[in-house]
């Protein structure tokens, strides 16, 4: 890697063999390189490839408009997501997140306050993010003597969640919050009482979902497999297909979406499990 810009301390670009810019952090990169030279592998504590020019120019210029003294905290914060959630995190959110809590300390000191609607939906549905959200938050608060509130966590925590995904799209995991929310709600409604979140089937049914929801928006339905072994499962589980028959009329009404008859019959037997 050859060292292209310093950014930092701790941060500088570089551009491998075959052309491709990295951002490559290491403690005090900036006082052992220099532009233009080689940059030695055992310098390298993470590299990020940033696959979109643009958001690498981004991060370049949001660099040169805060203090580098605060540019390291928010970097040392976005590494307690990356150690939190090894190897499943999409680089870009090095960015993205980057970039969100730039302008959240911009709105604290401005006294502006922008209320999370979700925030009980993503403390409920995506408990681990939300927990290092949690963490990032206070590490914040503690570094920079401020007092970011309770809502960060909620928004630090989505933006994990959109890096866990594959094609890495803030507005399907806005989507999919909204869904997941819906479809509890239908489920409730249907059975006449809460979800025990405390079940021990509750995760593997959240999970199910999230892939269910997942399959949905990229018209990748399971379909075929086991249909012939639905009747069985629609004659034992009455109540549970008839609240699937539900969630299914309410994806098709709000998305133009059939449901497969295999992902019925596996809503089906989630349903029956969580109510049960």
């Amino acid at each position: 890697m050859i060292v292209e810009k310093i950014l930092n301390n701790n941060l500088i670009l570089t551009i491998d063999e075959n052309g491709i810019e990295q951002i490559v952090m290491g403690k005090g990169l900036r006082f052992i390189n220099q532009v233009g030279k080689e940059l030695r592998q055992e310098q390298i504590q993470k590299v990020y490839i940033l696959k979109d020019e643009n958001i690498t120019k981004q991060y370049i210029r949001l660099l040169r408009d805060i203090p580098s003294s605060s540019a390291e905290i928010i970097e040392e914060a976005l590494q307690i997501a990356y150690e939190s959630f090894p190897d499943t995190l999409s680089d870009q959110l090095f960015v993205t997140l980057f970039d969100h809590l730039v302008y959240a300390l911009e709105r604290y000191e401005k006294n502006i306050f922008l209320p999370n609607r979700l925030l009980w939906e993503v403390k409920r549905f995506y408990p681990n993010e939300y927990v290092v959200g949690e963490k990032i938050r206070k590490f914040l608060n503690k570094q920079l003597n401020i007092n970011l509130p309770e809502e960060e966590s909620g928004n630090i925590a989505f933006h994990i969640v959109n890096a866990r995904m594959q094609d890495f799209n803030i507005k399907k995991t806005l989507c999919t919050v909204n869904l997941l929310k819906d479809i509890c709600g239908i489920i409730q409604f249907s059975f006449g009482k809460q979800i025990n979140e405390d079940s021990i089937h509750y995760s593997r049914f959240l999970t199910h979902i999230q892939f269910f929801i997942q399959r949905v928006l990229d018209n990748k339905m399971l379909d075929g497999q086991h249909v012939n072994i639905l009747k069985a499962v629609i004659d034992e589980n009455l109540a549970a297909y008839s609240c699937a028959k539900r969630v299914a009329s309410y994806i098709q009404k709000n998305l133009n979406i059939e449901t497969s008859q295999e992902e019925l019959m596996y809503l089906t037997l989630h349903i029956e499990r969580i109510m049960r």
